[in-house]
């Protein structure tokens, strides 16, 4: 062990939206990850203005984020009501193809099982 504590995490219809979300993205399906996001929703991320509509956000995904190929690892969830946070980490590559290894926190805001607001945050310049 690492000397890091990892959460179990309890599913619930929440937890689970945002874990599969994580899922899809690493798997490298992009369209099914964001498949979850409401036709309004916001995205809002360091370094970047708000994404808002899931329009913007596809186009994001596809020619702005210089997150490549790896792999997250959920370390703990917490949901209250229609909001779920999600602290983990991200090991894999940038689009350069360098090597990139960031803890993250996500807070992810649903309505109607579609996610309506996400906000994340690292701990080191992702952008």
């Amino acid at each position: 062990m690492t000397g890091e504590a990892v959460t179990a995490v309890r599913a619930t219809p929440l937890a689970d939206l945002v874990r599969t979300y994580y899922d899809n993205i690493d798997a490298g399906d992009v369209p099914a990850a964001l498949a979850c996001f409401a036709s309004t929703a916001v995205y809002r991320r360091p370094g970047y203005p708000a994404l808002v509509g899931r329009a913007a956000i596809e186009a994001f995904y596809a020619a702005t984020r210089v997150v490549g190929p790896g792999r997250h690892s959920i370390e703990v969830t917490v949901e209250d009501g229609d909001e779920v946070a999600v602290r983990g980490r991200f090991d894999g590559t940038r689009t350069s193809g360098e090597a990139l290894n960031v803890r993250w926190a996500d807070f992810w805001r649903v309505a109607d099982g579609r996610v309506v607001e996400r906000n994340s945050y690292f701990d080191a310049p992702v952008a």
